[in-house]
């Protein structure tokens, strides 16, 4: 009998790797971290996510079946366990900027309470759980929900500041993220050393003086959305950076332009419109033939 082959799913390589390591503790960190990552997240499925919707590879006909189906293709993303501590070193940097906006008063949004589980909004930081009277130690702040409820959009803000009518976005700045977008900028500061090519980290971050552009996309149908479905004021968004290598910092403000969203409103709105007809839409990347992201449904459903 031949034998048995089993096909690897999406991060098995990286969780079979970990069974490897030559300090079990650690393989062991790994393989939970790595296992905790393949549960169901719990994001949203029935709404489109601004996140998404201004990557330039977004697909329309992707977003329909999503909606449509309320869950994500069979085959998920795979993960490594470096992608996942990039992620929970983004979830501290966000803790952090929020701790201190909200000791200060200027940090309004949801607040979930640990006692009773109650979201609720406050304009400053609550002296307390209005349901239950828990204390401020027991509430977690819960960000700032946007919602745009007719065209099935559905996000967060890092936070709101009612004082300067601001949105505030958290970011972290690796060399990955400008790789993946700014590789012509990164280029720049590359040099020859006795370790080989590497970037000049002092010049670049020297030179770093705006938001990478996907992050200013999804700010501004950030900023649409507060304004035209929240009644939330935001005529602009605070950046606030942290560069990874050298844990220094910077900011930046992005001013309100209706003009950035518009066409994202537009296809969201044909989405919708298809839903409720059950009409699929052709892939705006690849017309009939389909792009990866739509066909992943269509495995799906063979």
């Amino acid at each position: 009998m031949a034998p048995r082959v089993v096909k690897g799913g999406p991060g098995l390589t990286e969780y079979l790797n970990a069974t490897k390591s030559a300090e079990p503790l650690f393989g062991d960190v790994q393989k939970h971290v790595l296992e905790k990552a393949a549960k169901p997240s719990g994001r949203r499925q029935d709404v489109l996510h601004p996140s998404e919707m201004v990557k330039s590879d977004w697909c329309h006909l992707a977003a329909f079946h999503r909606l449509r189906l309320q869950a994500e293709p069979a085959e998920k993303s795979k993960t490594t366990f470096t992608r996942e501590n990039i992620f929970e070193e983004g979830h501290r940097t966000h803790s952090k900027w929020q701790t201190w906006l909200a000791e200060m008063g200027r940090l309004a949004g949801d607040w979930y309470c640990l006692y009773c589980e109650n979201v609720f909004w406050c304009d400053t930081t609550p002296d307390g759980c209005g349901h239950c009277d828990a204390p401020p130690a027991a509430l977690q702040y819960a960000e700032v929900p946007l919602n745009a409820d007719p065209l099935r959009i559905g996000g967060k803000a890092d936070g709101y500041s009612p004082q300067d009518s601001a949105l505030i976005e958290i970011k972290t700045l690796g060399l990955g993220s400008l790789r993946y977008e700014r590789p012509e900028f990164l280029e720049r500061y590359v040099v020859e050393t006795d370790h080989g090519r590497l970037p000049d980290m002092t010049r670049l971050w020297r030179d770093f003086r705006r938001p990478l552009p996907t992050a200013v996309r999804q700010t501004q149908l950030y900023m649409y959305i507060a304004n035209h479905f929240e009644d939330l004021p935001a005529d602009r968004t605070v950046f606030f950076y942290d560069f990874k290598p050298t844990q220094e910092t910077k900011s930046f403000t992005v001013t309100y332009d209706e003009s950035f969203s518009e066409p994202l409103i537009e296809a969201a709105t044909a989405i919708v419109d298809c839903l409720q007809t059950d009409t699929p839409p052709f892939c705006n990347l690849n017309g009939r033939s389909g792009c990866p992201a739509c066909m992943e449904f269509k495995e799906s459903d063979k």
